[in-house]
């Protein structure tokens, strides 16, 4: 058996049962980076394609906070399966299906708490936002003869105050 870690780094066993070690790795934070990122990555597509298309992310984001929360649930739930069948040697009504409240729990209050945390802080494009994008040359050289206007008008008050 062979895989790769979130980090890069390989795990690999060879002529050995689904016992102990391997079956530890298989269950010690192997998969939950990968959802952890994956969650990160989908709340933040969200958010983008919100502010892209002028819809409330709140509502979005909702949706999304389910979608990732049943795949999450559905990726641990296979991991039971797998692991039922590698730990009773093709026997795997032999072995109890593995609970997976420990590592489900942790997981959805990830994705739930990442997802209170955009909607915490979620606000809508404001109109003139997008205006100023286009137009930032138009506010440069409006502010730049606002300022040089004052600045005349500064000199021609303290040359009228000399004469």
């Amino acid at each position: 058996m062979r895989v790769t870690r979130f980090d890069g780094r390989s795990i690999a066993y060879q002529g050995i049962e689904f016992q102990g070690s391997p079956r530890e790795v298989f269950w010690s934070r192997y998969i939950e980076p990968f959802l952890e990122d994956l969650t990160v990555q989908e709340i933040a597509a969200a958010v983008a394609t919100a502010r892209e298309r002028g819809v409330d992310a709140k509502q979005l984001l909702s949706e999304v906070e389910g979608l990732l929360l049943s795949s999450c649930k559905k990726v641990f739930n296979r991991m039971a399966d797998i692991d039922q069948r590698l730990h009773g040697k093709g026997y795997p009504r032999s072995v109890p299906l593995r609970a997976i409240e420990d590592k489900y729990e942790p997981m959805k209050e990830f994705i739930e708490r990442r997802i209170r945390a955009e909607i915490e802080i979620w606000r809508p494009k404001r109109r003139h936002e997008g205006w100023y994008e286009r137009n930032k040359f138009l506010v440069w050289l409006i502010g730049t003869i606002v300022g040089v206007g004052s600045l005349i008008v500064a000199v021609v008050g303290l040359i009228v105050k000399l004469l």
